[in-house]
């Protein structure tokens, strides 16, 4: 019989942070990841406080959960890396220790469950990366995260202990950083990347120095140039978010927002809801978002580009065999730039010397055999560059002028006169210029 998932959510998440849920679920059904719901899940429970007060009530508890899932025939996937990592140790050392295993199964029959160690407990990212895998999380991604520096912060309990989680390398991981790679980032690398986030400290009335910590880290991830920092761990989210919002009333001037994978992945699916969901945080993402909103304004080019035409032009290349600039010059090749486009380079294609290169004497207009000429690209790919601030400084003062006078030069009355030329009538259209003001500028 097959195995299906529930996920568990575990308490902060669900009381803190739905966003966090609802992002998660954006993307199983991106991915058709099929899962179901159980009810009755407690806490799972949480290490520092439960274990502490008693391990067997820990252990009970969490085979409790764990024996929910068995009854459904499921395995468990968490999002909550302590709740991950709190699951699969309780199983891992009730499975291996069968007097203890048949212990708390007496007590378990008494509300009619049973433990046999047949579900296995995964963290969402393990499941990712093994089972979904990178080939289909590429295949759903719309807008490439390529060019935002991205720091990750994995939290302890998603890697150690490695013993019993056996989920990566406990101190090199990697499953994390190919994901974000898949997804197009550029992953930073920073120091203390693996070091604890000290968001712990809270839970011992030790604020003050989980502050201090949650600083450490956050100067080490500033200094390395990241746009944000990403991490899946609701405790290591609230230091990152909320403690790093007390460090500002408190005069930390640079902040570093805090974004969860599933909320990234949700922008590179093209997910309408991703923007909202971030905003929910408390340390604003704006000039993040902003960047991303420029790369996706390139990127996309199947709202931009007719993907068949330009298939067809490419296998043509009957423009190079008559553009001027081709007889011409040997590097003017104008099916390498149809090539980038076909790849979503949209960036190296709108930055290409060639692009500009073009004289504009419409012969490919005239000559075209598939009725899409290279000009028709060209003009899309010019209007993408100047509105990312890409391309000649002449054209761009040129555009600067236009909008300022409406006039791409000032008439020489001087010798307009000396001509006997009447004066040059003045642009006196105000009406005009506040369209084009609310309008194009």
């Amino acid at each position: 019989m097959n195995r299906e998932y529930t996920f568990f959510w575990g308490c902060t998440i669900q009381a803190k942070f739905p966003f966090m849920e609802k992002a998660t679920r954006l993307v199983l059904d991106r991915l058709n990841i099929k899962h179901k719901d159980i009810d009755s899940f407690t806490c799972c429970p949480e290490k520092s406080l439960i274990k502490n007060i008693d391990e067997n009530l820990f252990d009970l508890t969490g085979i409790r959960n764990i024996a929910l899932a068995e009854k459904q025939n499921a395995d468990i996937i968490s999002v909550c890396t302590g709740c991950y990592s709190n699951l699969k140790q309780i199983r891992n050392k009730v499975a291996s220790d069968l007097p203890y295993q048949k212990k708390i199964n007496e007590t378990l029959e008494k509300i009619n469950l049973n433990f046999s160690g047949e579900t296995s407990v995964y963290h969402f990212i393990e499941h990712l990366h093994d089972e979904v895998g990178l080939d289909k999380i590429r295949a759903n991604v719309k807008y490439p995260l390529k060019g935002l520096n991205i720091a990750i912060h994995y939290g302890c309990h998603l890697v150690r202990p490695s013993h019993s989680i056996n989920f990566d390398s406990p101190f090199e991981p990697r499953k994390y950083d190919n994901i974000l790679k898949a997804l197009g980032a550029n992953v930073v690398q920073y120091k203390n990347k693996m070091m604890c986030c000290g968001q712990a400290l809270d839970r011992v009335d030790e604020h003050d120095k989980s502050l201090v910590m949650a600083r450490i880290k956050l100067d080490a991830v500033n200094e390395s140039g990241a746009d944000i920092i990403t991490t899946v761990c609701p405790s290591c989210f609230t230091q990152f978010d909320t403690n790093q919002y007390m460090l500002l009333k408190e005069g930390v001037k640079r902040q570093i927002p805090v974004i969860t994978l599933e909320e990234l992945m949700c922008l590179a699916f093209g997910i309408e809801e991703a923007e909202e969901l971030i905003s929910q945080h408390k340390i604003k993402a704006g000039k993040f978002l902003e960047k991303f909103k420029k790369i996706k304004a390139v990127t996309d080019y199947t709202t931009i580009f007719d993907k068949d035409s330009l298939v067809r032009c490419y296998n043509c290349g009957a423009c190079k065999n008559d553009c001027p600039m081709s007889l011409s010059f040997e590097s003017y090749n104008p099916p390498l730039v149809i090539k980038m486009i076909l790849e979503n380079d949209i960036e190296r294609a709108m930055s290409s010397k060639i692009v500009w290169e073009c004289l504009e004497c419409h012969t490919c207009v005239e000559l075209c055999p598939q009725n899409y000429s290279w000009e028709k690209v060209l003009t899309t790919l010019k209007n993408l560059a100047l509105k990312n601030d890409v391309g000649p400084q002449k054209v761009k003062k040129a555009g600067e002028l236009f909008f300022k006078t409406l006039r791409l030069g000032d008439p020489q009355e001087g010798m307009r006169k000396k001509l006997g030329l009447p004066p040059a009538k003045k642009v006196l259209d105000n009406e005009f210029k506040r369209i084009l003001d609310e309008n194009i500028l």
